[in-house]
């Protein structure tokens, strides 16, 4: 009976590790970490051809913790600076999670 409650939460902690596991392995989280990853940076930006995209991707490189973004700035790019948080979110949760620390 013991050997077998043993077991038991042996295999529930197993699947539990391999379920977290490949959450952040799926697609979703590749896709999101490599886009963190391969943004853009200062000499980039040149590369963007959309008038729109260009000034929020500098915006979000000049401010980022650096100060608060203005209304106006929040108005225009609100949407690609929760994509590029959620971004950064999973990247430092996936590479947390390689180290130990998670």
């Amino acid at each position: 009976m013991k050997n077998l409650i043993i077991l038991s939460i042996y295999f529930a902690l197993l699947f539990s590790s391999l379920s977290s596991y490949w959450y952040f392995y799926n697609n979703y989280y590749k896709e999101s970490i490599n886009a963190f990853i391969n943004s853009p940076d200062q000499d980039d930006l040149y590369e963007i051809v959309d008038e729109s995209d260009r000034y929020c991707e500098q915006v979000y490189l000049e401010a980022t913790r650096r100060r608060e973004y203005s209304e106006i700035e929040n108005a225009i790019c609100w949407d690609l600076f929760a994509v590029k948080k959620q971004e950064e979110l999973d990247y430092v949760t996936y590479m947390l999670k390689n180290r130990g620390v998670y």
